[in-house]
This record gives C-alpha cells, sequence and structure tokens, in this order.
C-alpha cells in the first residue's frame, strides 16, 4: 500500500478544502456559539435544554444522512455525478446557520437545530463518498488525513469566535456561514472531469452482495466509530459547560472567562490534531495496515477522558484535551480511509457510507440522552464527569472491535 505520488492533485485538494468548509460548519455552532446562545436564554440550568436540542438534532441527522446517500446515489447514477446534491445541501445549510442567529428562544433554536442538521447531512453524505469515488486505495490514507485534518482546523474557528466575542451575539453565525460558503464553492465551481476510480474488492458482486458489508467487518467498523464518537461527543458537545464545571475547582484556571478559556483549549489542541491527522493517515499508507494505528488511538482516547474527568489542575486539562483531540483526529482519519476501501466500487457506496454516518448521528443522540438522564439522578454537579467516565470505557470497547476486523490489516 504505497503512495503512488507525494502531491495532492488539484480534485484532492479541493476536496480537502471542502471539508473544512463542512467541518467549519458545526465546530462552532457545536462546542460554543449554541451552548453559549442556550445559557444566555436559560441561565445557571442549560444542561438540559442543550441536552435536548442536541438529541432532536442527532435523531433528524441520522434518518438525514441516510437519505442523503441513498439520493446521492441516485443521483450519481443517473447523471454520474454528486455536484448538484452537494449544491443544494450547501445552500440550505448556510440559510440555517443564520437562522440560528436570529433564534432568541428554545423553539426557535430547535427548529434552526432540524433544518441545520437535515441541511448539513443533505451536504455531507454525498460530500463523504468522494473519498470512495475518486482516490485510488494506495492515496486513500493520506487524503483522508489531511480531511481529518481539518476537524481541528474547523476548531481555530471556536478559538477566533471565543476571542472576538465574548458574549453572545447574531454575527459570529454569520461568519461562520461566510467561511462555509467560501470553503465548499472551488470544489463546485471546478467539479473533476476525472473518471470514478473505485473498484470493489476481488470477487465481490454488485447489488444484494454489497449490502453483506453490513455484516462482519462493516459491523465490526460500524460498532469502533460508534464508541469513538460516543468519547467524542462527550467532550465537543459539552466543553463549554465542562470549562463552566471546573472554574471554581481546577487550580491554576485564574480569571479568565469560559469563552476564553474554551478559545485556549481548542487552540492549543487542534495545533496537535492536525499533525496527528496526517501523520496517522501516512503512517497507516506506508505500513499498508489501519488496525494498528486505530487501537493506539483508541486506547489512548480512553486514557485522557479518564483524565479530564479527574483532573485537578487546569495545566492537566489542557494537557488531556489536547492529547485527546489528537488521537480523535488520527483515529478518524485512518478510520475513514478503511471504511472507503471497504465500500470502494459499491454501487450503492453512498447509501453504506449513510448508514456507517449513523455512527456520527447517533451519539449525538445516545450522549444527550445519557446527560439528561445523569442531570437527573441527583449527581449535582458530577454529571459530566460521570459522563466522561461512560465515554472512556466506550473507547476501550472501541479498541476491542477494531481487534476482530478480519479483511483489512
Amino acid at each position: 500500500m504505497t503512495p503512488t505520488r507525494a502531491a495532492l492533485s488539484g480534485f484532492e485538494t479541493r476536496l480537502v478544502l471542502a471539508t473544512l468548509g463542512a467541518f467549519t460548519a458545526f465546530m462552532p455552532l457545536l462546542v460554543l456559539l449554541l451552548p453559549r446562545r442556550v445559557e444566555q436564554i436559560a441561565p445557571g440550568a442549560a444542561l438540559e435544554p442543550l441536552s435536548l436540542l442536541l438529541l432532536v438534532g442527532g435523531l433528524v441527522a441520522s434518518g438525514a444522512h441516510i437519505l442523503g446517500g441513498w439520493w446521492s446515489d441516485r443521483w450519481m447514477a443517473r447523471v454520474g455525478s454528486r455536484r448538484t446534491q452537494i449544491g443544494i445541501g450547501l445552500f440550505a445549510v448556510l440559510a440555517s446557520l443564520l437562522a440560528f442567529g436570529h433564534a432568541r428562544h428554545l423553539p426557535a433554536l430547535m427548529g434552526a437545530m432540524i433544518a441545520f442538521q437535515f441541511s448539513f447531512n443533505i451536504l455531507f453524505a454525498p460530500l463523504n463518498a468522494l473519498l470512495a469515488d475518486y482516490v485510488e486505495d494506495a492515496r486513500k490514507g493520506v487524503v483522508a488525513g489531511l480531511q481529518g485534518g481539518m476537524l481541528p482546523l474547523a476548531g481555530f474557528t471556536v478559538s477566533l469566535v471565543g476571542w472576538l466575542s465574548v458574549r453572545d451575539a447574531a454575527w459570529p453565525f454569520g461568519l461562520t456561514a461566510a467561511f462555509v460558503g467560501l470553503a465548499i464553492a472551488p470544489l463546485l465551481l471546478f467539479w473533476t472531469r476525472q473518471p470514478v476510480l473505485a473498484h470493489p474488492p476481488i470477487g465481490a458482486e454488485q447489488g444484494a452482495a454489497a449490502w453483506k458489508l453490513l455484516r462482519g467487518d462493516f459491523a465490526r467498523a460500524w460498532i469502533a466509530r460508534l464508541l469513538v464518537q460516543l468519547g467524542a461527543v462527550s467532550v465537543i458537545s459539552y466543553l463549554f459547560l465542562y470549562v463552566e464545571a471546573i472554574a471554581s475547582g481546577a487550580a491554576g484556571f485564574g480569571t479568565r472567562s469560559p469563552s476564553g478559556a474554551v478559545a485556549l483549549l481548542t487552540l492549543v489542541s487542534n495545533l496537535f490534531a492536525i499533525a496527528a491527522g496526517l501523520a496517522a493517515g501516512r503512517w497507516s499508507d506506508r505500513l499498508g495496515a489501519r488496525k494498528p494505528v486505530l487501537v493506539v488511538t483508541a486506547l489512548l482516547m480512553a486514557a485522557m477522558l479518564a483524565l479530564l474527568a479527574f483532573a485537578p489542575h487546569w495545566l492537566l486539562v489542557i494537557a488531556a484535551h489536547a492529547i485527546f483531540t489528537a488521537a480523535l483526529t488520527a483515529f478518524l482519519s485512518v478510520d475513514s480511509a478503511m471504511v472507503a476501501s471497504l465500500v470502494a466500487g459499491r454501487r450503492r457506496r453512498g447509501a453504506l457510507l449513510g448508514m456507517m454516518n449513523l455512527t456520527n448521528t447517533l451519539p449525538s443522540i445516545i450522549a444527550p440522552a445519557i446527560a439528561l438522564g445523569l442531570s437527573q439522578a441527583a449527581l449535582g454537579g458530577q454529571a459530566l464527569f460521570t459522563l466522561l467516565l461512560l465515554a472512556a470505557g466506550a473507547t476501550l470497547l472501541a479498541a476491542l472491535a477494531v481487534t476482530r476486523i478480519r479483511s483489512i490489516a
């Protein structure tokens, strides 16, 4: 599995940039803008309404991504391109981000959340399939690594927003929308004319045989990513509330504001994570093996989640969050390459990737549901820390699931 060339093609560059735009659509929103807006509406009691918004959003996203993948496959079969659907999804995402900026009560936020999750997944389903469509297996690791590095890079917008606006406002939502549009536009304007490169595995058949991937290794890969993403959602969605919770108890926190603290955490973490995603992708390409990287990074995530739950000092929080984010980025990058190889060439690869994307959306249902249960279980201020420990256990199980995959090293 040796890379055929070092430099990215024009299409690969535009795909990576579009991935950055897609991640920017939700990173500032979920990490800072939405929690801060909910805290403004329900001061001191934001955990339950935020969890409800996230839970409903996760339900919508789960169905929308499967629909988006199915529609994308149908469109691809008819016209040989996923371009139109990406454009429709982008327009709807921009409109929903602007709606968030003007939502000043919980029902309006709920409406904006439903619109955003539906729109985003109509956009992301075909965008996610392009790695399997146009990138050869020997380069999937490096391209997926670069795509994975776009998640922490998108996190820099959290730092930017946190420093530029320490209080809730409408304009950061508009700024986010503008960046998303600018990042995805080149992919649509200069669409690739190269042929689809994806080929099915040797001996694979079309039709019903493709759905057999849902058993065996596909199922194990599905379970592993689900468990890892549960840990990711537990940190990303509740980071603002977590920082508020430790502000009075962690030594070294000082007098910084929660917004400023979140901005600092994301800045430091993302510097490490960008390099981790690219390094892990290249490493797995050169090894010709994905599993060792996946197991190591899952175990590292589990350790850092446990440390976040107990960290007594702000510097330990910074270190644990940085290592967790780097390990998460590395895992998701290599996992994306592995899954793209599993579905490459399948006629229903968009639908299969839609099923795989449930591992991104179901944790957005499971984690808030657990958080709601913990908040009502007389745990007081320990609910978030208990959630982190449960997430640590989930990532340990993810490492075990990866070791059971047989068809890919």
